[in-house]
């Protein structure tokens, strides 16, 4: 048998033959992976807004920095990735957040209340680009200072999405569901009120699984520390019993004979809700609402916090009246100080107008308790707010008394879906 030579016609052949051979084999397998690897890794960026809700916000997209953030209004302005909020410092500024897949989409991502004192950076937000990638949708927030409330909704269920929120002393990646974050120079506190956080401490390498209800304190070189869960101090917060059965009703009127507002509960299959009511145009003076007795001593806890659920559907008056106290949704906190005189907190929240001076104030002007600013909220959506630490903000606080739960001003109708004050010793 003759041997192939290295000038042999059958030798060459041979190389050519099996290098075609490898050559289709490669691109057999190289472009379908290539194609993939593009498919799923070929994102657009989120679109990011943010508007004001009250007090003073401003941001700054890259490659701007805060010398150059501009300010935030209640009509709102886009947000680069990258791009970075401030609330200003003098409670109760808020601002609102949103993240949602393109601007042409109403449905959101996820929704953010950004409170008094916060610094928030999107780091990261994209969206895969085409239908077919197997990539989850990502979004990550880095959480510098301040206290944020964060809710993931993913309304596409057939995509995945990939939350973390990150601070300098943990990180967390969050399922569907509601949480709550603050940042101290100290510590990061995250209560998870739904779903499931995988929390991951900054110092050391330990991840723990924080449930609904539960809350937990990661500390500056600290591990994770164990959730543990409030105490509600309300009862029937969902309002699934016979109002009579917790609450008193209160309904007045300034002048005799006018429309008297209505106090019902509304059911449906996402649950129950209490509607505060007094329909019509040209009214006078009137109050709708709820009171409930809790007396209890709050003196030695760490925290008591106020959290509501709750919807706009009509307001007659622009913001809150002439002299800033005809909200269509107000909660006062009825409690005795330590030197055992009594005070009130008062929060209003208001979906029409817009504030200005002397007109339209945005506080109730002749109060004699502590100013705080009004909220503006989205008319006819759920919205959901929580107060800071009551106990930093009245430190004299010593027994809560009642809270009230009312629409006050002329034409009103509110829906209440849930009231929490909750207390951690």
């Amino acid at each position: 048998m003759v041997g192939f030579t290295s000038h042999s016609p059958q030798r060459l052949a041979w190389t050519v033959l099996l290098s075609a051979f490898l050559g289709c084999c490669a691109l057999a397998v190289g472009i379908p992976a290539a194609a993939t690897s593009f498919i799923n890794h070929s994102t657009y960026v989120a679109s990011i807004d943010v508007k004001l809700q009250a007090g003073r916000t401003i941001a700054f997209s890259p490659p701007e920095t805060e010398y150059d953030a501009r300010v935030v209004d209640q009509t709102g302005r886009a947000l680069e990735e990258g791009g970075t909020v401030i609330v200003d410092n003098n409670p109760p500024s808020q601002a609102y957040m949103t993240i949602r897949s393109s601007d042409g989409l109403t449905t959101t991502l996820v929704t953010m209340q950004l409170y008094s004192g916060t610094r928030l950076k999107v780091e990261r937000a994209r969206i895969p680009r085409f239908d077919i990638a197997t990539s989850p949708m990502q979004i990550t927030l880095d959480l510098l200072a301040g206290r944020v409330q964060i809710q993931d909704q993913q309304p596409d269920n057939s995509r995945p999405l990939d939350l973390q929120v990150k601070s300098e002393h943990m990180s967390a990646a969050l399922s569907f569901g509601e949480y709550s974050f603050e940042v101290t120079p100290g510590e990061t506190s995250l209560f998870v009120r739904d779903g499931v956080a995988m929390v991951t401490s900054a110092a050391k390498p330990e991840t723990f699984r924080i449930e609904a209800n539960q809350r937990t304190v990661v500390q500056k070189g600290q591990g994770v520390m164990p959730g543990v869960q409030p105490r509600n101090l309300i009862r029937d917060g969902h309002f699934e019993a016979p109002i009579a059965h917790d609450w008193i009703t209160d309904t007045q009127v300034y002048v005799p004979g006018d429309v008297i507002g209505a106090v019902s509960v509304v059911r449906s299959t996402a649950g129950s809700s209490l509607l505060l009511a007094r329909p019509g145009v040209g009214l006078n003076w009137g109050r709708t609402g709820v009171k409930q007795i809790i007396d209890e001593d709050v003196s030695g806890r760490s925290s008591v916090q106020l959290r509501v659920n709750f919807t706009i559907l009509y307001q007659e008056l622009q913001v809150c009246g002439g002299q800033g106290s005809e909200c269509p949704f107000m909660v006062t906190i009825n409690y005795q100080t330590k030197g055992g005189g009594t005070a009130e907190w008062t929060q209003g929240f208001y979906a029409d107008g817009t504030p200005h001076m002397p007109d339209l104030p945005d506080f109730i002007v002749q109060s004699g308790q502590p100013q705080l600013k009004h909220i503006a909220v989205r008319l006819g959506r759920a919205e959901t707010w929580e107060s800071q630490n009551l106990l930093e903000e009245l430190p004299n606080m010593q027994i809560v008394n009642y809270i009230e739960l009312y629409a006050e001003g002329h034409g009103v109708e509110t829906q209440i879906n849930s009231v929490q004050l909750q207390v951690l010793d």
